[in-house]
């Protein structure tokens, strides 16, 4: 699959703590040597639909891709197909729970 980073993405992934930065770099080599059909299905990467969200600049639908337990990926996909890495979030509050 073609993957497209926007600026955003890369910025949030540059500034995380190494154990994002390793598992984004993991999740993009994945998804590199995945199909379309193969990112809906693999269990580790939980593609999901955001519902009701849309990426502001092109109006295409938002999805969301594990990175870690605590870090999303916000993505969309467009036609080729190419998944576009949108920005990246990682929740705090939730980071060190057990």
């Amino acid at each position: 699959m073609k993957i497209e980073i926007r600026p955003a993405f890369d910025e949030a992934v540059m500034k995380s703590e190494l154990p994002v930065r390793k598992a984004a770099a993991k999740m993009l080599t994945q998804l590199q040597a995945l199909t379309l059909q193969q990112l809906w299905s693999h269990a580790g990467l939980n593609f999901e639909k955001l519902h009701g969200m849309i990426e502001p600049t092109t109006g295409e639908q938002l999805y969301s891709l594990r990175v870690t337990g605590s870090a999303r990926a916000i993505t969309c996909l467009i036609k080729g197909p190419a998944i576009v890495l949108v920005s990246l979030h990682v929740q705090h509050d939730k980071a060190y729970r057990k």
